[in-house]
């Protein structure tokens, strides 16, 4: 089985590109339903966060997708195609691609290096292939052991200390502005778990005022509850921003819910006084050109790397530590993935021989029918047989799982099946992407 990975992140591509293929909880099950039916024999995985997207899949070493066709495919799915979306995607295989979904999985290739929000994301994108029943061994295998690689570096690791997440450094942007929010209006638009982290710091900084938007309004009166803030009308979004000197926003729309004709029309009401609105949603939230209009400061997921190594240098320092518990964890899967390969013909070589030497007793019994003891002699020829067969096929066999996933093993595994005949030759030979 091969292991791919074809995607796009915030080092990759800017948030004009990335909210271009993001893709929703809906879209990720259509996408997922969409590759099973393209190709049935590989298995699938799609993680969409704000800073990433990609697609995971395991298959036959000689099946289809290849990196190529993945890429070409997401590409068609996502409606975009051109220069900017071909660079912005990586293709990785094998122990790289390994590699890269364990530092995802370990906050290593987030944004903020360590954030904890990632985990939950990529259990959650394993979760709906598995119910999708797009995930199978290989991806089981691999995703477990990421979660678990993931616990293993933040228990023996400071990776993950002090907790800054990317909803804690857009709170950062706020402090920049303002010291206090008291005698300021704050307004949350969305409901979910970036909107939670971030409201939780601002309510530290003691806004005189919070209002919490979102389509649904149950959820923004959950919210504004927990927060002590008030729950507001999505349909009169125009009219909060118009109170609203500071603008949070994380659903990730479709399309932008906040266009730059309300932002003007809002700030025109405010007699355009400052207004900070920091948008950390992919797709964004707020239309880019909303930030030309005047005294209007708006801050998107991108901006905040201008402030990340200022908060994040004893995280960093615990890179090469966190890179060394995954190589660890990356070589010992693919051993465990390589030896696969050459199982099927270590199977298929005892099979024979076993089928061999049992014809060969069912002719010797033939000849031993007259004997009173003949089974009894027929079954010590069974037990020396078989332990005859066994200690000559061992050293091979052993040499054989030792180099698995070499070039030697490939060319010993072609040599064995072409030498004794053995059925349907698998595919242990590597293809090039």
């Amino acid at each position: 089985m091969r292991i791919l990975c074809v995607g796009t992140n915030h080092k990759t591509a800017a948030v004009a590109v990335r909210e271009k293929l993001a893709l929703n909880a809906d879209q990720r099950l259509g996408a997922l339903k969409d590759l099973r039916a393209t190709w049935p024999d590989a298995e699938f995985a799609v993680i969409s966060t704000c800073n990433r997207m990609e697609v995971y899949l395991a298959r036959p070493v000689h099946g289809h997708p290849r990196a190529e066709e993945l890429r070409d495919w997401i590409l068609k799915f996502r409606g975009v195609s051109g220069s900017p979306y071909d660079e912005a995607l990586y293709m990785l295989a094998d122990a790289e691609a390994t590699s890269h979904l364990f530092a995802v999985t370990s906050g290593l290739d987030s944004l903020v290096p360590g954030e904890a929000q990632i985990v939950a994301q990529v259990k959650d994108a394993y979760t709906q292939a598995v119910q999708a029943g797009a995930a199978h061994v290989v991806l089981n295998e691999l995703f477990q052991a990421a979660l678990h690689v993931a616990k293993h570096i933040r228990t023996e690791t400071e990776i993950a200390m002090g907790k800054v997440s990317v909803a804690s450094l857009a709170v950062d942007f706020v402090r920049q502005l303002f010291e206090s929010l008291k005698g300021k209006c704050v307004l949350n638009v969305g409901a979910g778990k970036m909107n939670s982290l971030m409201l939780a710091r601002l309510r530290e900084m003691q806004a005189d005022r919070l209002v919490v938007v979102n389509r649904s309004r149950p959820a923004a009166e959950r919210l504004a509850e927990e927060f002590g803030g008030t729950p507001g009308d999505f349909a009169r979004l125009e009219d909060h921003l118009a109170k609203a000197d500071v603008v949070v926003t994380s659903p990730g729309s479709a399309e932008p819910i906040i266009t730059a004709s309300m932002v003007k029309a809002a700030q025109k009401r405010r007699d355009w006084r400052p207004l900070l609105i920091v948008d950390i949603a992919v797709p964004r939230d707020v239309e880019p050109r909303a930030g030309k209009v005047e005294n209007v400061f708006l801050y998107n997921i991108d901006d905040l790397d201008r402030i990340v190594q200022a908060n994040l240098d004893m995280r960093t320092g615990q890179h090469g530590a966190a890179h060394t518990i995954i190589t660890e964890h990356v070589d010992e899967l693919m051993g465990v993935l390589h030896v696969r390969k050459v199982a099927p013909t270590i199977e298929a070589l005892y099979k024979k021989m076993n089928l061999i030497a049992e014809q060969e007793l069912a002719d010797a019994r033939n000849k031993l029918s007259t004997h009173a003891d003949a089974e009894e002699d027929i079954e010590i020829m069974r037990r020396t047989l078989h332990r005859t067969i066994r200690r000559i096929l061992h050293p091979c066999t052993q040499r054989l799982r030792q180099s698995a996933g070499t070039d030697a093993a490939r060319t010993h595994v072609s040599s064995i099946r072409e030498l004794f005949e053995l059925d349907e030759k698998e595919d242990e030979e590597e293809d090039t992407e």
